[in-house]
């Protein structure tokens, strides 16, 4: 069983860095795993199986190398994990009890990590600190792959401690830094909708996605593992660090796009797992007949580069494909929640309505789990107004995450419903188009120099943030949520309903978490739910797009200030929420 021990938190970031005695190096090899702490001063980084040169002379050939060319020397460098300077002092916390009552995975873990060559070690505290210097381990959890039962992920809880102001290596990271291009659930129903008769899909799964991404050697201090008094250095992406997919993505999105240009069709994305559709060859768009329906042309592509496609999870090509959790037949132009699925979220439903109180939590997972099915279950986006208005309900500080509560009869009637619609066999839709688009120009913008701003068409409005504002999770993503949240509000209010909304944010990290439909930040969550709740109370289908901060008219107004053109100020466009009246207030402008 593993020996707990604390050692001094983390100081400021601005001290000088320290060098390890002996510099890495990369070993053409790797030895036998062993457990015995290692009394040499070395460390030896593994080569990766992904090759830079010919990932350079690829991106430059199809002209992405401007765009893409931090990933050939990523590969060969390592990619820096966005902290804010080096550690200064050693930090061990305990590991998490879910890591102490499964001692068997931890050791499984590092064996393999270590048979692999992506883990270096065992070392103890002080041999470590004369390799690296000062460093920092996260706590050790372990959770359940909800894909494969039985098995186990091991994950590093990089956001500990979570103390105000913070020292995590989380808290450092600044994720909008790390974007990630997602293959979204309308970008297939955009495709789908162009797609000619013939038209087939296949989906491909990187095998160890993250771990093949070298982390760059001044910040492998920052992700040691700690584990039974020993001290492991990982020279790979981690599970639980913030920038982590962004990352990979890197690779990722080149990866897609290559593919593209290279002819091999409409390729979206989802982490690891990629759609290929491909249209017939004698249609406009179609792909050569060389390579269509053909998995073994993405094989050889992918050899060429070193990436790893794991074989046993490819799915061929076919009209039938699964993507996103869902079923989708193109031929039949339908798409349906799968019988695995669709049990498992009855499962998770019928659990909450047995337990007198439920946690926040709980309710969230389900919110989420719903949230998903309702993308083919438009009928029943309205039903999850009540069960989103009880997590409301709950305390969002981190320290009551625990408080149990007992659903209210409007969150009951939601979640009996949808137990109810999941008990259909097959339950889906149809795959058609989104209700027109409202013809505004609509955004948004927050600083936390001053407040919010919003500009809906040729109209502005904003709103102030109040001292104290920023605590208990709530920061500048938060507000970027907010100001859409009025935004949304302010639409409702001028009679907008079964339409198709665009927002401009200039905050990407709002963006994607919108497209993902949750986040990270239990504050931006509740955002993110009861903007979901108006959206679909009045049939409004809702996007948030990236624009550039220089391009943002809104950004002024959250700065205090009176937009640049013909925008006419809407005083008190809305009344102010009961639940934000104690962070944000009607802005007075000179």
């Amino acid at each position: 069983m593993e020996q707990n021990s604390v050692t001094d938190s983390i100081a400021q970031v601005d001290a000088t860095t320290t060098h390890a005695l002996t510099p890495p190096m990369y070993a053409p090899s790797v030895v036998a795993p062993s457990t015995e702490p290692n009394p040499a001063p070395r460390i030896i980084c593994p080569p990766v199986s992904l090759l830079p040169a010919v990932w350079e002379t690829e991106l430059r050939d199809l002209g992405l190398l401007e765009e893409f060319g931090d990933v050939p020397s990523g590969l060969r460098d390592g990619f820096r994990i966005g902290a804010a300077g080096p550690v200064t002092k050693t930090f061990i916390p305990n590991n998490h009890g879910s890591a102490r009552s499964n001692p068997h995975v931890i050791r499984e873990h590092i064996c393999t990590e270590l048979a692999t060559g992506r883990y270096c070690g065992p070392f103890d505290k002080d041999t470590l600190e004369q390799i690296i210097g000062p460093f920092s381990a996260a706590p050790l959890g372990v959770v359940d792959k909800p894909s494969t039962p039985g098995k186990f992920r091991i994950i590093q809880d990089f956001s500990y401690p979570r103390t105000y102001p913070s020292s995590s290596l989380n808290s450092q990271i600044n994720s909008s830094n790390f974007p990630c291009t997602w293959g979204f659930f309308p970008d297939v129903l955009k495709v789908l909708l162009d797609a000619p008769p013939g038209t087939k899909a296949a989906t491909f799964d990187v095998d160890a996605a993250y771990r093949q991404m070298p982390i760059h050697t001044d910040d492998l201090p920052h992700i040691i593992v700690h584990w039974d008094n020993q001290c492991y250095v990982d020279f790979r992406v981690p599970f639980g660090a913030g920038s982590s997919n962004g990352i990979f993505a890197r690779c990722g999105d080149s990866m897609a796009l290559m593919y593209a240009r290279r002819g091999f069709g409409h390729i979206l994305k989802w982490v690891d797992d990629f759609l290929f559709i491909q249209f017939p060859p004698n249609s406009s768009g179609g792909v050569n007949p060389e390579i269509f329906s053909s998995v073994d042309a993405i094989y050889k592509f992918a050899d060429r580069l070193g990436w790893p496609w794991k074989r046993s999870k490819t799915a061929p090509f076919d009209s039938v494909f699964t993507y996103l959790g869902f079923l989708w037949d193109i031929s039949a132009r339908r798409v349906s929640i799968p019988c695995k699925k669709r049990e498992k979220y009855h499962a998770r439903i019928q659990s909450w309505l047995s337990s007198p109180k439920v946690t926040l939590r709980d309710t969230q997972t389900l919110i989420g789990s719903l949230v998903h099915c309702a993308l083919v279950v438009p009928e029943g986006r309205p039903k999850l107004a009540g069960l989103i208005a009880f997590s409301a309900s709950f305390s969002h500080a981190y320290s009551q995450r625990f408080i149990r509560k007992s659903p209210d009869q409007r969150a009951l009637e939601s979640v009996q419903w949808w137990l109810r619609t999941l008990q259909i066999k097959g339950v889906g839709c149809q795959i058609q188009s989104p209700p027109p688009p409202a013809r505004l120009e609509i955004f948004t913008d927050a600083s936390t120099s001053h407040g919010l701003g919003v500009i809906i068409g040729s109209e502005w409005g904003a709103w102030g943030l109040k001292d104290g504002w920023k605590k208990h999770g709530r920061d500048i993503g938060w507000a970027e949520v907010i100001a859409v949240e009025l935004a949304v509000i302010w639409l409702i209010q001028i009679g907008h309903h079964n339409t198709s909304i665009t927002i401009n944010c200039d905050n990407q990290g709002v963006v994607y978490a919108w497209k993902a439909s949750r986040s990270r930040n239990s504050q931006q969550n509740g955002a993110i739910e009861r903007i979901m709740a108006q959206c679909m109370a009045h049939d409004i289908w809702l996007s948030l797009e990236y624009i550039n901060t220089n391009l943002n008219p809104a950004d002024r107004p959250s700065r205090g200030k009176e937009p640049v053109g013909q925008y006419t100020r809407a005083w008190h466009p809305l009344d102010i929420p009961s639940h934000l009246n104690d962070f944000i207030s009607h802005n007075i402008l000179p």
